[in-house]
């Protein structure tokens, strides 16, 4: 009898040492997934940006531009990183935005960073009094409904992944935004951005979804001339700030704005 013990004993201990062995190629391997984000956007500016800056940590990058052909520089960085794709995505199509997420379907993003947009002006057809209506309705699709629909085609992604997070760029609101007419309908189609991006927080945060908007802080990536009076941010600053903000970020956070710096933006 003692000996049968002395073999269910053994044979015990070998389960329970090849289970741990196991759990630890199971921890290992999950140690070493690779995380995904993917951005809008990412052709040029603070969008490439992010490209460059999650590829250098070895994530997967999923680059979208509306025009794949002509983004020379992405396409150039792309060739020589594994990590990274670029793939179409223009934030007036919908369909073309709903078989992206189809193509991805089985990939769980851990970021999704909504950064493309429409921004030009100053201009007298977004000033008061002489609105372009027809742009009025074009800012909005881009700047509002196209975000919206990204991240309603891609909430299953992020939901599937480990950080969860739904980013989207905005402009600066009150005193830290742009002092001057000629942006009506870039300033109102990003306000209504903020909102959405307020209502995603709402609607999804029992998901353990996390929304954050960020504020990049005025990087000059449009062509505009440095202005001693209105101090500028560098592109690799901005954006490496903004990364460190979507890590830290918290649901105790969630739906707020956050500058590029760490700065809570209050409404």
């Amino acid at each position: 009898m003692k000996g049968l013990t002395r073999i269910l004993v053994a044979a015990l201990a070998t389960v329970i040492s090849l289970s741990a062995l196991a759990g630890g190629h199971a921890g290992t391997a999950q140690a070493d997934k690779q995380h995904a984000v993917l951005v809008t956007g990412a052709n040029r500016g603070i969008g490439l940006e992010f490209v460059k800056q999650y590829a250098d940590r070895g994530w997967l990058v999923i680059a979208t531009t509306r025009k794949p052909e002509q983004a020379e520089e992405l396409n150039a960085l792309a060739s020589g990183n594994d990590n990274i794709v670029v793939e179409y995505l223009d934030l007036t199509d919908h369909e073309g935005i709903d078989a992206l997420a189809e193509k991805y379907k089985d990939q769980p993003i851990d970021v999704l960073m909504n950064n493309a947009g429409l921004m030009k002006g100053p201009d007298k057809g977004q000033m008061v009094g002489s609105i372009d209506y027809d742009d009025f309705i074009w800012f909005y699709r881009v700047n509002a409904m196209g975000p919206l629909k990204v991240s309603e085609a891609f909430y299953p992604h992020v939901k599937a992944s480990e950080h969860k997070v739904m980013a989207a760029l905005t402009t600066g609101k009150g005193k830290k935004g742009i002092p001057v007419p000629g942006f009506t309908l870039y300033k109102t189609s990003k306000a209504a951005l903020d909102s959405i991006q307020k209502e995603i927080a709402i609607r999804w945060g029992r998901q353990g979804i996390k929304v954050v908007t960020l504020m990049p802080g005025r990087v000059l990536t449009h062509g505009e001339k440095p202005n001693p009076r209105m101090a500028s941010v560098p592109v690799e600053d901005s954006v490496g700030g903004m990364i460190a903000v979507v890590d830290d970020l918290t649901m105790e956070q969630s739906g707020s704005t956050i500058q590029w710096d760490g700065e809570l933006i209050e409404d």
